[in-house]
């Protein structure tokens, strides 16, 4: 499992990458026109989508990295039988809300039939909003990949937060005693 977290770990930096690209080119791109008198059409309406689909990618890459804002202090607060409760009610409502946007997202995909973006005709609307299934599904499989590492911290009360704190610190440390050393030559 490890393993395909971290190949799905590089395929969403990738992904999340390539449309923050897009965006930049596309708003320098726009600027451009602007600036010349010539505006594109479709400018505004790209970038809001391409803004969209870089929220919920990186949502996706979030999921997977267990970066998402929680309620770590309630959980590891707890004693350990309430502890695995809490986990697993948070666990089952997190299935139920992004299965629900899972299902809703494909949902929709059909109400928008043979529709196309405003100022790009040849961009179907189904495609532009594909994204909600898509990350609804990514953020699933990244919740399930990652279980196992969540669960063993649960079980031995370790927050993750806590542990990422004190790494960084501790490299921050490394590096001044670095550069101490170098200026003291």
């Amino acid at each position: 499992m490890a393993r395909l977290a971290h190949w799905l770990d590089l395929f969403l930096q990738v992904v999340t990458l390539t449309l923050l690209l897009a965006l930049s080119c596309v708003v320098v791109l726009g600027v451009a026109f602007r600036y010349s008198g010539n505006s594109l059409i479709w400018y505004d309406e790209v970038a809001a989508v391409l803004l969209a689909w870089i929220t919920f990618s990186g949502a996706a890459l979030a999921t997977l990295r267990n970066a998402h804002l929680g309620f770590n202090g309630l959980l590891l607060g707890s004693p350990p039988a309430m502890r695995m409760v809490l986990f697993w009610l948070g666990e089952a409502i997190f299935a139920a809300v992004f299965a629900a946007m899972l299902w809703a997202g494909w949902a929709i995909l059909d109400i928008f039939g043979n529709e196309s973006m405003t100022t790009l005709r040849f961009v179907p609307r189904s495609f532009v909003q594909s994204i909600l299934p898509i990350s609804a599904g990514l953020m699933l499989a990244g919740r399930l990949l990652t279980l196992p590492q969540r669960l063993g911290a649960a079980q031995a009360g370790i927050d993750h937060e806590a542990v990422e704190i004190e790494h960084e610190i501790a490299r921050a440390q490394e590096e001044l005693s670095r550069v101490r050393a170098e200026t003291s030559r």
